[in-house]
């Protein structure tokens, strides 16, 4: 490459590394310089990539050849961006979709207030970084889905006999589907009408694997054109069909306007899982991902309201240790919501329940002990913001010349919190650290491109090589022994667990299969259901009933004497022992520029070969959310043929014999050991991935690195 390309790339590199912390303090303070930062770290990095195009294109133009094809698989490692993902929360009415459109500065891209509730849809905000339009792309449910899906809602049916209240409540979602989908007449249709191919012939693509796509140039116009695919109208006498009981997952693209979505996606989720298994599959894929978690209540609500606090409970298992989050916000939305007596001092009285809420919500989640145990800095961790959408977006309409701004106008905006949460994701899309990496990396290959041009100098290679090899062996060694010792202490907490577990096996299963207070007659319904679905009971939205999962009951005291431990080592707020060691791993080259002066251009290379950490420490959150779910699993697989077996009972007395056949397996199956054994056989897994990974990858890049190959084979000026 010419050596100005470089020198602009190194000095991009430079102004980077040598920003002023108290000056980015400074800056911060404002959004609208902190976009401009932004902007500054995205035009270093894309004149990197501008670089590393033209890299890219010339050896495109060469044969391939061990370095060649090394030197591109670098180059497409640039390229690769892991989004954060932000899990949306919060009942029907409590302002999901204001607070979404307004902080993303649109009036009406997600539906809210008379336009309908969002229904168990998820819709993904991200942005559209390829041109300035809005696109919505709509994932179906398989057909063989909503044939299964129909076959319970008529089988569930004609099964009840039954009419009290709480009965009919059980039906409500599944009757609301039907409507939906094939309006009143619907619920008077037998299976084969239901899915007759005219009811679908709007929407050709549930019947492939595509996905159907909407473009359009405003957020409203889009809004409008997929309202039929997110927005329920339960209590409207419309004609029009709804297809949302068939969607999977609903993604839109917005314009980047305000710099807030390049690395970042926003997930508004319902608050559980669905019955539908697919969706069910994919919300829990999304919580588990989530980098961030908000809770979204509305302020007269917050405090006596316990749905949103019920939805922290049930999904912490989930993005806790079955997760990566980082940050747990409650956002309580509607401030300005006011009653008449105390408008004569609207923003004093505001203001005050403002401050007041916050504290009395904060007082809250200090009493949740199953939320705070999985989380090794709970109190850092949890954050309270009180919105006003409303205000926020009055504001923003009367927004002065930059010339005119006034404190007066900036504090009227600050207050209704929404610039904070804005802060809040530009931090999450961590323009800068990316920026930097991306130009280090960039100078890594151009490095490594003009190190292999030199001259041979075998003998300072080796010698180097030797030194390189042996600051390896001495890393991996030592992760090695890390892991050892954590092998040995789950162990221990495993085996306490199990003892409990065999001791109390027959209570465990009778806490699940005869609750105090329910009688055998009303609970039979649900020990079936539970059988039939592999020890899981799946309650519709509107059912009394709680989700049941018999697997994850029967394993407790095992998760319960791990808790600390696994915290401890896959702590999600702190780096955590396992991936603290993998940030902190060094060949130390730095170290080696003194010695090897002929050589800093092959140091420098390895110094910028940091894309294997984040490679690493992905598959490190991958495995950890597994390593987690494996005790219920396990115990699953395990229970897998007696719940097949008590499913097949009918006639009197069958639930009795449900029961007998769960207990008798439960016991001669050894559910608990193997569970034990399978968690200990991902950890060992773990650490063999780690070890490998590192050694093959880093030998490879030293190999590369000391070659020197004919020189017409790597790309010139």
């Amino acid at each position: 490459m010419p050596s100005t390309s470089v020198d602009k790339l190194l000095s991009e590199k430079r102004k980077l590394d040598g920003v002023d912390a108290n000056s980015q303090k400074k800056k911060q303070k404002c959004s609208a310089i902190s976009r401009t930062t932004a902007l500054l770290d995205s035009e270093g990095k894309a004149e990197a990539k501008k670089i590393m195009q033209r890299v890219r294109s010339k050896l495109n133009r060469m044969p391939s050849t061990k370095h060649t094809t090394f030197i591109r698989s670098k180059i497409d490692m640039l390229d690769k961006d892991r989004k954060e993902m932000v899990g949306v929360f919060g009942k029907t009415g409590a302002g999901k979709s204001s607070l979404i459109n307004a902080i993303l500065g649109e009036t009406k891209l997600l539906p809210s207030g008379n336009q309908g509730s969002c229904t168990s849809v998820m819709i993904q905000v991200e942005a559209n970084m390829t041109n300035d339009k809005y696109i919505a792309e709509i994932e179906f449910i398989t057909v063989q889905d909503w044939i299964e899906e129909l076959l319970s809602i008529l089988g569930d049916r004609s099964c009840e006999k039954e009419e009290n209240d709480d009965k009919k409540k059980n039906f409500k979602d599944a009757d609301g589907k039907i409507k939906a989908l094939y309006g009143k007449e619907g619920l008077r249709k037998n299976f084969n009408e239901l899915v007759d191919e005219k009811h679908f012939s709007e929407i050709p693509e549930f019947y492939s694997p595509c996905k159907k796509i909407v473009v359009c140039d405003t957020g409203e116009e889009l809004s409008r054109k997929i309202a039929c695919f997110t927005v329920s109208y339960s209590n409207s006498d419309t004609s029009e069909q709804l297809y949302w009981p068939l969607v999977k997952c609903l993604t839109i693209k917005v314009p980047n306007s305000e710099d807030l979505l390049e690395h970042v996606v926003l997930v508004d989720l319902p608050g559980n899982g669905d019955r539908n298994k697919s969706r069910d599959t994919m919300w829990k894929s999304f919580v588990g991902n989530c980098s961030a978690v908000w809770i979204v209540s509305d302020i007269s609500r917050a405090i006596s309201e316990k749905e949103s606090w019920v939805i922290l409970d049930s999904t912490v298992p989930f993005f806790g240790p079955g997760g990566e989050c980082r940050s747990i916000s409650y956002i309580c939305t509607k401030t300005d919501d006011i009653e008449e007596s105390q408008k004569d001092n609207a923003h004093s009285n505001i203001c005050t329940r403002n401050e007041k809420t916050k504290e009395e919500v904060r007082e809250i989640f200090n009493e949740q002990e199953d939320v705070k145990k999985h989380f090794s800095d709970a109190e850092g961790l949890f954050k309270v913001f009180t919105v006003s959408s409303k205000k926020y977006k009055m504001e923003r309409q009367n927004e002065p010349d930059e010339k005119e701004m006034t404190e007066q106008w900036m504090n009227a905006l600050n207050d209704t919190e929404i610039p904070h949460l804005q802060e809040f994701l530009r931090n999450l899309n961590d323009h800068r650290k990316r920026a930097s990496d991306y130009i280090s990396g960039a100078d890594g290959i151009l490095s490594l491109i003009q190190a292999a041009r030199n001259s041979d100098m075998k003998y300072s290679k080796e010698v180097m090589r030797k030194d390189l090899e042996l600051r390896l062996k001495d890393n991996l060694e030592s992760i090695g022994q890390d892991m050892k010792k954590l092998h040995k202490v789950f162990d221990h907490c495993l085996s306490q667990g199990v003892k409990k577990s065999e001791d109390s096996d027959e209570k465990l299963m009778n806490e699940i299969l005869e609750p105090e207070g329910i009688s055998g007659s009303g609970y039979h319904k649900v020990v079936k259901c539970l059988c039939q679905n592999d020890g899981i009971y799946e309650p519709t939205r509107t059912s009394q009933t709680e989700k049941i999962d018999l697997n994850k009951h029967l394993a407790k005291y095992m998760l319960n004497d791990i808790a600390k431990i696994f915290t401890h080592y896959f702590s999600n707020d702190k780096s955590g022992p396992i991936k603290e060691r993998i940030e902190n791993f060094t060949l130390d080259t730095n170290s080696l520029y003194e010695k090897h002066k002929c050589l800093f251009l092959h140091l420098t290379f390895l110094e910028t070969e940091k894309e294997l950490k984040p490679e690493l420490i992905c598959y490190l959150l991958k495995k950890k959310k597994q390593t987690y779910n494996t005790l219920s699993e396990s115990i699953k697989d395990s229970m897998r043929v007696s719940y097949e077996n008590a499913s097949m009972h009918t006639g009197n007395g069958y639930l009795q014999q449900m029961k007998d056949e769960l207990h008798q397996h439960m016991k001669k199956a050894n559910i608990f050991q193997k569970a034990k054994k399978d968690m200990l056989d991902g950890l060992t897994e773990l650490k063999d991935h780690i070890a490998k990974e590192m050694k093959c990858k880093l030998q490879k890049s030293i190999e590369i690195s000391l070659q020197t190959p004919n020189s017409s084979v790597l790309p010139g000026k």
